[in-house]
């Protein structure tokens, strides 16, 4: 059996490497998903939870780019 990336399953991020992802902290990241406006993770066990590398990459293109007025606010 030859094994090719399509074969893979998907990859799961633990929650410290969503924080690396995103820049988000651990709260941010939990108020966002209780507001809806973050990706939920998958509940592998009690005390286990991972987030679909997909579903993180998809929220992150979904974000609006900044235009030139607010990175000049942010400047300043």
């Amino acid at each position: 059996m030859e094994i090719s990336n399509d074969n893979l399953p998907e990859r799961l991020l633990k929650l410290r490497e969503v924080r690396a992802v995103t820049s988000l902290g651990t709260s941010t990241i939990y108020r966002r998903m209780a507001a809806g406006t973050f990706p939920r993770p998958l509940v592998l066990s009690d005390a286990c939870v991972r987030w679909k590398a997909s579903s993180i990459a998809l929220w992150i293109e979904s974000l609006p780019i900044a235009n030139d007025n607010a990175r000049a606010m942010a400047a300043a």
